[in-house]
């Protein structure tokens, strides 16, 4: 058998093994970094801007369908309008079609744009020049960048402030798999908990097998929260925690009608110094004494670290999700801040207000339901309980 009979032989599982093998080399902080950039794009009501050329443009179509849907990002890409790409090709060049759509688009400081790019560009040996002419207007108007690009990264890796590089493994295969990884990385971030808003097809018809649930803040809806200056601060030591009334009888009721019941909470005294771990722990293993709680989930951190985890982000949602089997759309967030509403909203869930009036900004969406106790909240989440529907 000739050498190019058995290459064609194995050519298949050779091609495979090099996939593996690039999975295995992924850098998983870029593209967690990434997730972290399109979170932060979608809270601050910016938009995200696709360019590709070539089979990488055709990638862009789908990224932004994705990123529109699932993520409920404003995602547009210019090689969807063929139209005026081909009249500002004709009329001013190739080499600046991306850059002077962007000019149109009025792209602004808190816009991001993702390049998909083989090459990520390089004047010098003329790949890919509009990708690069792009790149520069976008810092210049501090629009922030994310790339998933093969070979070295080119001008892209240079300059993006989170960058996925797909692992040159055989130079003969470089394109291919440049192009299908960058399938594989916008999938993955489209499905990120701190990005995905909306179930899939496939996984929305298994709704009916997933649980409904309650998330539940703590201080202020649980227990009493400290108010000071008009805002709440959380009990300084487990001996101040103080279950509130009526909390119990509600919480019990709420479990009867099939809701699971999973606190999130935001407590950064944890991440600032001024309340120990330990001290957390005893009030949360206190509560699970008293309450039948299915889980509480913490953010310790603050707002400096800009973390997925803490509301208004709906990570600590979208993991109790994940773990618990949650059906979303069909679960309802209550708080008493304007974090929770946030949150829950970003999470797809219907959201209630226990209205005390804090001396604080409101929420940017007006919540379902404004309440003044966890008991009116329950009483009106079983009454929408739909009919027919029994515990899980």
């Amino acid at each position: 058998m000739s050498s190019r009979s058995q290459h064609r032989e194995n050519f298949a599982e050779d091609f495979l093994a090099e996939a593996t093998e690039i999975i295995a080399k992924l850098d998983v902080a870029s593209i967690e970094k990434a997730a972290g950039l399109l979170a932060s794009t979608r809270t601050a009501g910016g938009r995200l801007f696709i360019l590709g050329v070539g089979g990488s443009a055709a990638n862009a179509s789908h990224a932004v369908n994705d990123f529109r849907k699932i993520a409920g990002i404003e995602a547009y890409a210019p090689t969807d309008n063929v139209s005026e790409l081909t009249a500002r090709a004709n009329d001013e060049g190739w080499s600046s079609i991306f850059d002077s759509w962007l000019r149109v688009s009025r792209l602004r400081a808190d816009d991001l744009l993702l390049i998909l790019s083989v090459g990520g560009g390089n004047v010098e040996q003329n790949v890919s020049p509009n990708l690069v002419a792009a790149l520069k207007y976008a810092k210049s108007v501090g629009a922030k960048i994310i790339g998933i690009v093969g070979r070295d990264g080119g001008y892209t890796a240079t300059v993006a402030d989170a960058c996925v590089l797909i692992p040159t493994v055989n130079p003969a295969h470089t394109t291919p798999h440049t192009e299908a990884f960058q399938a594989v990385i916008w999938h993955l971030l489209v499905s990120h908990p701190a990005v995905k808003m909306q179930a899939t097809k496939w996984e929305s018809m298994s709704a009916s097998e997933k649980r409904r649930a309650v998330f539940l803040d703590r201080d202020g809806v649980i227990n009493r929260a400290f108010v000071r200056d008009g805002k709440p601060f959380p009990p300084p030591t487990p001996q101040d925690l103080e279950v509130l009334p009526g909390v119990p009888e509600a919480l019990h009721e709420l479990k009867s009608h099939g809701y699971e019941l999973l606190v999130v909470t935001n407590q950064p005294d944890v991440g600032r110094g001024k309340q120990s771990r330990e001290a957390l722990d005893a009030m949360h293993q206190g509560l699970r004494a008293l309450l039948p709680l299915d889980d509480i989930l913490v953010c310790c951190h603050t707002d400096k670290d800009e973390c997925d985890c803490r509301k208004p982000m709906p990570g600590m949602l979208l993991e109790a999700a994940r773990k618990h089997n949650i059906d979303l759309a069909a679960s309802f967030m209550v708080g008493d801040r304007w974090r929770d509403i946030e949150a829950g909203y970003n999470a797809g869930c219907r959201t209630i207000l226990i209205d005390y009036g804090y001396s604080e900004r409101p929420p940017d969406r007006e919540p379902d339901l404004r309440v003044s106790s966890l008991r009116e909240a329950a009483d009106w989440i079983i009454r929408s309980t739909p009919k027919g529907a029994h515990p899980a």
